[in-house]
């Protein structure tokens, strides 16, 4: 059931993480202390989130954490663009860190059980473009958005295959090495690397399942994961640039939602992850990322205006 009111505002609250563990195949070490675990500091996100018909708008801001001794402090930007409708989903979305803190700080610092204070690295950037196509194949009984962004209201348990296609760039760099000066000599020849520039590509697919108990209580779980095309570009502080190389990876993306679904009011809890594996024949690299988002949201009654209504008519709105 799809609700007449298209006009959807909804604040949320946000746990989110990023982080990127690097770990080395080159020197024995039982003791994990040469593996890095950066983390960005920026968990707590409040924010918006608008959503009109098919087209999804959200925004996030950080919220003060009061850890900026131990971990220092992140820089990002946040931004997320989606559309599409029970058939398809096109998703975008654009993130952007400064500033990581080394979780693994306690393998090799005596200090740190009397300090607290992690290693930090205000200069490593992160920034990432991403475009993520879903399709689901039951879309005549299914309804993905039911459970995330409530313009939908499924009213019976359904299952669905996904289809997904992918299609990222992602660039991290720092204005020094990337592994601490304690650790960096188990890295060998790669111990001055600075920077990683991935164009990506993959096509995959899973399953995604709505649960719905009277009527209104609703549960999702999504599960997507397969192999992915990757063109690398390594950046080391002495050296040039490395050639563009390619590699076969494997990327994935979980999500899942709890709610209440009622005609004019909605209150929806979800979690997402999303990762990719960058290893080499010395280097493993792992990008992951996580958010955990409670949103209170309310239908507003509203008219179509006119050029929406004329949009609508258009033969491509309708094949969403």
């Amino acid at each position: 059931m799809r609700y007449k009111d298209k006009f959807i505002v909804a604040i949320f609250q946000s746990y989110r993480s990023y982080g990127m563990d690097l770990s080395q195949q080159i020197t024995k070490d039982s003791l994990k202390q040469s593996n890095v675990n950066y983390l960005a500091e920026s968990n707590l996100i409040s924010g918006i989130e608008i959503n009109y018909d098919k087209f999804n708008f959200s925004i996030g801001f950080k919220n003060p954490t009061g850890q900026a001794k131990q971990k220092g402090d992140t820089k990002f930007r946040n931004i997320g663009l989606n559309f599409g409708g029970d058939r398809w989903i096109l998703e975008n979305s654009y993130r952007s860190y400064k500033g990581f803190y080394n979780k693994n700080t306690v393998s090799y610092d005596t200090s740190f059980k009397r300090t607290g204070i992690y290693d930090q690295y205000p200069n490593i950037n992160s920034e990432s473009y991403k475009t993520k196509f879903l399709f689901f194949t039951n879309s005549n009984k299914f309804s993905f958005k039911s459970g995330y962004s409530c313009i939908c209201h499924q009213l019976k348990s359904a299952f669905s295959f996904v289809l997904s296609a992918n299609l990222y760039y992602n660039r991290v760099n720092s204005d020094s090495s990337f592994f601490p000066l304690p650790v960096r000599d188990y890295y060998g020849s790669q111990k001055s690397l600075n920077g990683l520039n991935v164009f990506a590509f993959s096509v995959y697919g899973g399953a995604s399942a709505n649960l719905v108990l009277w009527k209104s209580f609703f549960m999702n779980l999504t599960l997507i994961i397969g192999p992915e095309e990757q063109w690398r570009k390594y950046h080391y502080s002495d050296a040039p640039p490395s050639k563009t190389i390619f590699y076969t990876s494997i990327s994935g993306d979980f999500r899942a939602s709890i709610g209440l679904n009622f005609k004019h009011f909605f209150v929806l809890l979800n979690g997402s992850s999303d990762f990719s594996w960058y290893n080499a024949s010395q280097v493993s690299y792992l990008s992951k990322y996580g958010a955990v988002n409670f949103l209170i949201g309310a239908r507003i009654p509203n008219k179509t205006p006119k050029f929406y209504k004329k949009f609508q008519e258009n033969k491509w709105y309708k094949k969403f």
